[in-house]
Parts: C-alpha cells; sequence; structure tokens
C-alpha cells in the first residue's frame, strides 16, 4: 500500500477516505433490503398523496361545473320571468286584433310590446349598434352588399339589413349592412385623328 501524502487543498480525513473505500461487499443484504424498503415506503406515501391530490382536484372540478350549471339555470330562470310578461302582452295585442279585427290595436300592442323587450335588453347593458351613416367597422358590421353610389363617401354604411347587438363592449351579433361604393372614374380617353 503506498503512502498518501496531504496537500493543502486535501484534509487528511479525506486523504484516509480515498485510501479506506469500503468494498461493496461489506454492505450486507439486510442493509439493502432495509434501504429498498425505505424507498418503497416512500414511493407508496408519494404515490398516495398524488391520488389524493388529484382526487380532490377531480372534486373541486366537478363542484365548480355544478355550480356554473346551477348559476346558469338561475341567471336563465331570472331571464325568463321577465320575458314571459312581455310574451303575455304580446298575446294580449293579438287577441284584442283578432276579435275587434282592426289593425290599430295590433300595431300599438307591437309597439308596447318592442318598447318593453328594448326596456329589458338595456336593462342587462344589450344595446343595439348604430351602423346607419357610420363608417364601416368589421368589429361591429357584416357587409352583405356594396353598392356604387355617388350620395356617400366611400365604405360609410348605408343601409342596415339586420341589427346588431352588443353587450357593453362585446359584440353579441354584427350588424349586417350594405356599404357605399363610390363608382369608378371612367378612363378618358383621347380621340387623335390623323
Amino acid at each position: 500500500m503506498e503512502p498518501t501524502t496531504t496537500t493543502p487543498e486535501m484534509p487528511e480525513a479525506q486523504a484516509q477516505a480515498t485510501t479506506q473505500e469500503t468494498p461493496a461487499a461489506e454492505i450486507s443484504v439486510e442493509q439493502l433490503q432495509a434501504r429498498v424498503s425505505e424507498l418503497e415506503q416512500a414511493y407508496e406515501e408519494q404515490r398516495n398523496l398524488y391520488l389524493r391530490a388529484l382526487a380532490d382536484f377531480q372534486n373541486y372540478r366537478r363542484r365548480q361545473q355544478e355550480e356554473m350549471e346551477r348559476q346558469r339555470g338561475l341567471l336563465l330562470e331570472a331571464l325568463m320571468e321577465e320575458l314571459l310578461p312581455i310574451l303575455d302582452n304580446f298575446e294580449r295585442a293579438l287577441q284584442a286584433a283578432e276579435a275587434t279585427r282592426e289593425l290599430e290595436p295590433l300595431l300599438e300592442g307591437v309597439r308596447i310590446t318592442e318598447r318593453q323587450i328594448k326596456a329589458l335588453l338595456a336593462r342587462y347593458d344589450i344595446h343595439p349598434i348604430e351602423a346607419i351613416g357610420q363608417p364601416f367597422d368589421p368589429n361591429f358590421h357584416e357587409a352583405i352588399q356594396r353598392v356604387e353610389t355617388t350620395d356617400y363617401e366611400d365604405g360609410i354604411v348605408i343601409d342596415e339589413v339586420e341589427r346588431g347587438y352588443r353587450m357593453g363592449e362585446r359584440v353579441l351579433r354584427p350588424s349586417r349592412v350594405i356599404v357605399a361604393r363610390r363608382p369608378s372614374e371612367p378612363s378618358q380617353s383621347i380621340d387623335v385623328q390623323v
């Protein structure tokens, strides 16, 4: 066996450890089995923690979905409670028009129903999108036709086929519109006679 020398970089205890390495055969089978047993137990504990956390998360997600469905049902119920009286008024207007065979009560009933529906929409912050006379904006308008005209500037909405609505700043349905297009200038040709 060669003597080891200690250097300032290597302390004496470290130097002795390198010369006296324990052979692998000196670790007993019992020690290895104990270590394997410890590792298996630690693995089972971590696995159980993982399975509990996974089950807790799945239960949380299920409860959240159930709560969202419950909230959605309550909102729909509240909306229907406000909408049904409007439908009742509309039906009464139709019945009155049928009974009298006059058009004026029907028109008045439809006007009242329209005002009630608009008021209901306004309570939910739902408002129509202004379109006619406005510059075409693809964020709020859907162009279904372009019409050549000299009466309007290019890109101005000249008619609304279907009104669009927004809830707050979010577009629920864009306005379907007809947009003005300036006629193209006819090319002027110069006739040269020879």
